[in-house]
């Protein structure tokens, strides 16, 4: 009798992916030199797709749409199907269907990814992922594959291989999790001691990730995994090619940025540009110790673009919380800003430049269409309307802020409210999900957790039908015996929550 496919007997934790939304790829691709489909109307695939929540989730935000879901595992396919059904949902199939011998529609898709999935299985599988990529897409398709990549994985495949020594014989799962978190534990409490070799910093993180968060489904899939096959970029790049896909862009594009390396490096990493996009972006991955890469690839045969394309933004939104380091900053020309997000920054002395990155602050988390923030840009310079000079200006700063991730770029904009009206809607996947774990997901694609019983009742009950009376009569019921807060510190609270629901994308009217 055959060994239970490893997926039917541990699930694997689902999540929505943003960088993998199609409106996501269509932004990338396209300011990366290819046309690709709009996505209101497209056809989208995924592999393994696991219980479908991703396509999902992309699906019940963009209706019109059409999506299907490939996975080995009948327990996850099924799990999904189920959500489906009571989503309601009409444009989307999940299919129990091997890739390796499943044959695609006669109609191509316009979009397709596999996220974690080709390092973790057999070449003659990997071989047909992208061959199903370039048969299945469109002349002008997209395909978004993630993968664990050399040399940053040197250091973990030490880990993988230690713990799938310690763990070897053991076939309950919980038991061999189990143990490889306590073999993690005796490496940790071993660099402690004196006898501590300072060689074991390289794997220090990797320890702590393993004890700190990372979902124990996670651990026994991808790193006691009997696969789990990293590469090199130049090796992933040649492979993609030799089924005629070519690399486009990564699709956390800021990766690609060489100019958050000291000038001599960006200069070098500009020269290799020269003799080719592939060269150059195997040399950050060694500049970055670089173990993780998400990929898009395309059917279309053009060489790679250098740089991205400040001219194709026009069909697309912008985002961001890009915060001056002055708190008012002057938007007179020629008086330089500076703008921060995380470790990036842009500075810039351009004022329609300063005038979009304060606006698209301002109105976080909104997606702002490009010709919407030149006009907010150019009213708060008094400009009615901006010159076109002044757009192409603008074009290419959000270009430069966009490469070092200060801002995003999307091709879709999600159908939610910003504000919390009198009888406040939940998104209606939020709501089933809600109903099932403390895990739930925005129409941006976020991830969000509802740790207590009240918060999910609270937000379960954002059907439509109730107003915040109404919300908090439906929440009083779900307090432990002796914890119920009085009236007055419920209603408050539940106020701020809707209104941090609202600016998260959870609320659709």
């Amino acid at each position: 009798m055959p060994a239970p496919f490893a997926y039917d007997v541990v699930d694997y934790p689902s999540l929505a992916l943003p960088q993998a939304h199609p409106g996501h790829l269509y932004a990338v691709a396209r300011m990366f030199g290819c046309d690709p489909a709009p996505v209101e109307n497209c056809r989208v695939l995924e592999v393994g797709c696991g219980d479908g929540l991703h396509l999902i989730a992309c699906a019940i935000g963009m209706p019109r749409a059409t999506f299907v879901g490939l996975d080995l595992s009948t327990e996850a396919v099924a799990r999904g199907r189920r959500l489906i059904g009571d989503l309601g949902l009409i444009n989307i199939e999940l299919l129990a269907a091997d890739v390796t011998t499943w044959s695609p529609p006669a109609e191509p898709f316009d979009y397709a990814f596999a996220h974690g999935f080709y390092s973790w299985v057999p070449p003659f599988v990997r071989d047909a992922v992208l061959k199903l990529f370039a048969t299945a897409l469109a002349p002008t398709g997209v395909g978004y594959l993630s993968y664990n990549t050399y040399p940053g994985c040197y250091v973990r495949r030490m880990l993988w291989e230690m713990m799938k020594f310690h763990t070897a014989g053991i076939d309950d799962p919980t038991a061999k999790i189990g143990q490889a978190r306590e073999f993690a534990k005796f490496l940790g409490a071993g660099a402690q001691g004196e006898q501590s070799d300072a060689a074991f910093g390289f794997m220090k993180r990797e320890v702590e990730e393993i004890l700190g968060n990372q979902d124990p489904r996670v651990l026994y899939h991808d790193d006691l995994g009997p696969i789990n096959d990293p590469v090199y970029f130049r090796d992933f790049a040649a492979h993609a090619g030799e089924f005629g896909l070519r690399f486009v862009a990564e699709a956390e594009q800021f990766t690609m940025e060489p100019r958050g390396f000291p000038p001599e490096i960006e200069g070098i990493l500009n020269g290799l540009l020269e003799k080719g996009a592939v060269l150059k972006e195997q040399y950050i991955d060694f500049l970055r110790v670089r173990r993780f890469r998400e990929t898009l690839l395309a059917p279309d045969g053009r060489a790679p673009s250098a740089h991205p394309d400040p001219t194709r933004i026009g069909t697309l939104a912008a985002s961001g919380q890009p915060k001056p380091d002055d708190q008012s900053p002057d938007l007179s020309p020629g008086v330089a800003a500076v703008f921060r997000s995380g470790k990036a920054l842009v500075r810039t002395d351009l004022a329609i430049g300063k005038a979009a990155l304060v606006a698209l602050a301002e109105c976080w988390p909104e997606r702002v269409p490009f010709g919407e923030l030149v006009r907010r840009a150019a009213a708060k310079l008094g400009l009615s309307p901006a010159a076109a000079h002044d757009a192409e200006q603008l074009a290419e700063l959000l270009t430069a802020a966009w490469m070092t991730g200060i801002i995003k770029l999307h091709g879709h904009v999600p159908v939610c409210v910003d504000t919390v009206g009198e009888r406040p809607r939940a998104c209606p996947l939020a709501r089933a999900q809600a109903r099932a774990g403390p895990w739930v997901t925005s129409r941006y694609l976020k991830t969000m957790q509802f740790e207590d019983a009240p918060s999910r009742k609270m937000l379960e009950s954002l059907d439509g039908t109730r107003d915040l009376d109404g919300v908090l009569a439906e929440m009083r019921e779900s307090f432990p015996p002796g914890q119920h807060p009085d009236a007055a510190t419920l209603r408050a609270g539940v106020e701020k929550n809707l209104l941090r629901l609202a600016k998260s994308g959870l609320l659709v009217g």
